[in-house]
Formats: structure tokens, C-alpha cells, sequence
């Protein structure tokens, strides 16, 4: 039998003895794996997607039969019959949609993908990817930040983009304090840039430079109580801070493929 991972399985369920079958009868790994008659160590076609289907389905059972009640018949009672039919569709490494003889119940989002997600190492070394869009494609209220750009920042100091960076240069032009403020400055735009691109999430652009990166934009004629673009994102200040208009949460998706891809190659080793 092959490793068992995305795509979809259908099995009978009994809730009189809690065990699974297979739809057509035959021997199944995964049903001997669900019904304890293997640990699941003993065969290298079970893995990490079979782990946590099995606490799936045992974790959808008892939340649908703690739902049943006299006024409400919930899934799972013997007042619906002994035998369930429950199909498995798992759509890819975060998602499963489990269906109950036939009819959609719920879609199952793991939430352990995150703990593979660490933005530093996934887009910190990536160029800019820069949308490409001329700030009168954009619309009003709009600016793009581009390699080779350069900004004064006065008394000595600038910062200039790279394909991958921004660096303060000028360093040494004034005090410590003046040379940490350009450096900070530069961390800001650097993290600005990539939260425009989708590599960074907005909480990477540090409170510190924040307010320096808001008098920037305003120095540079965009309008921050309102809604404006940065290489083609839509953005406000929100509580603050600077964020994607109208979303409230989510990661980037460059840094979320990585942690997806990780995630499904871990779920494909054999249970050990």
C-alpha cells in the first residue's frame, strides 16, 4: 500500500463499537491504525497525515454526539442509526474537509504549520519583489520604492536600496545616537519594503521606526491618515502602526509556502 497523505479516503464508522472500516471491506492500514489493532510503527505506510486524521475524526465524533439533545438530533447518536459513512479530504498539508454520508460537516485547519514558519531565515536573503507598477498605475496617494533609489536624510546621512537591503550610509557623520537613528531608519524601510512585497508580515516594521517611516511618507507627499499604496499594497496606520488595508490578520505568502512545504514533508515521515 502506498504512504497515504493528500487526497481523499471514505470509511464506515460504527458508533456501537467506535471503530472505523474500510468502505469496501478490504484490509486497511489506516483502519487497523484507527482502531488500535497497530501502533502504527509497524508499517512504513503510515505517516503524519494518518496521525492526524485519526485525531480528527475521533476529536469530530465526540464534539457531534455532545451536541445531540432531545430538542436536536446531533451526528454520531444511535437515534440516527449505528453506522456513519465519513469521507476525508485532505486538500493539502494545513487542510481537510470531512464530509458525513455525503453532506459537507467541516473543514479542519491545523494550526502547527506556523511553528515551521520563521520569517528571518525564509525571506530575509530574497531580492525585493517589487510589483512594478509606475506611481501613476498605482493611483493617487501612492509610492514605489525601487533598487537604486536614494533619499537624504540630512547631516550627512542617506539611506539607499538595494536589490535585497537598505543601508544607511553617512555613518560617523554625526554622534552614536544620530548613527543609531539612520540605522534604525534603515531596518524600518527594509521591513516596509518586504511587507509590501508579501515576504514580512507588518509586525516586523518596529514600533521604533515607525514614527520616522510615517514623517518620511508624509515628507514625501502621501497622505497617511488615509488609505495609500506602497509598491502597489494597499496600507494604513492602524492603532498606530502601519498594516494592510482591510486585512486584519494572515502571514505572507512566501514566508507561508515555505512553512507549508515544511510542514507537508514533516506530516510524510513514517509514524515512529
Amino acid at each position: 500500500m502506498s504512504v497515504s497523505g493528500i487526497g481523499s479516503s471514505t470509511y464506515i464508522y460504527n458508533i456501537k463499537t467506535g471503530k472505523l472500516a474500510s468502505k469496501d471491506g478490504s484490509k486497511d492500514d489506516f483502519v487497523d491504525y484507527f482502531n488500535g489493532d497497530t501502533t502504527g510503527k509497524q508499517t512504513d505506510s503510515l505517516n503524519g497525515f494518518d496521525a492526524r486524521k485519526k485525531s480528527q475524526i475521533n476529536s469530530m465524533v465526540r464534539f457531534y454526539q455532545s451536541m445531540g439533545s432531545s430538542n436536536r438530533k446531533g451526528l454520531f447518536t444511535e437515534q440516527n442509526g449505528d453506522e456513519y459513512e465519513i469521507t476525508c479530504d485532505v486538500v493539502d498539508a494545513v487542510t481537510t474537509q470531512y464530509s458525513v454520508n455525503g453532506e459537507k460537516v467541516f473543514k479542519a485547519y491545523d494550526m502547527n504549520v506556523y511553528t515551521y514558519i520563521n520569517g528571518q531565515k525564509a525571506a530575509d536573503a530574497l531580492a525585493y519583489r517589487l510589483h512594478g507598477l509606475k506611481n501613476e498605475e498605482q493611483g493617487g496617494n501612492s509610492i514605489r520604492f525601487g533598487a537604486g533609489d536614494v533619499f537624504e536624510l540630512g547631516n550627512g546621512y542617506s539611506l539607499k536600496i538595494t536589490d535585497c537591503s537598505v543601508e544607511a550610509e553617512g555613518l560617523g557623520s554625526g554622534s552614536e545616537q544620530q548613527d543609531q537613528k539612520a540605522q534604525q531608519l534603515a531596518y524600518g524601510m527594509n521591513a516596509l519594503i518586504r511587507f509590501a512585497a508579501k515576504q514580512w508580515a507588518p509586525d516586523r516594521i518596529d514600533s521604533e521606526s515607525t514614527p520616522m517611516l510615517l514623517s518620511m511618507l508624509r515628507e514625501l507627499g502621501i497622505d497617511t491618515d488615509k488609505t495609500f499604496q506602497i509598491n502597489g499594497t494597499r496600507c494604513e496606520v492602524r492603532n498606530g502602526r502601519i498594516a494592510e488595508a482591510g486585512k486584519r490578520f494572515g502571514m505572507p505568502e512566501s514566508v507561508f509556502e515555505e512553512a507549508v512545504k515544511k510542514y507537508e514533508e514533516a506530516l510524510s515521515m513514517p509514524i515512529a
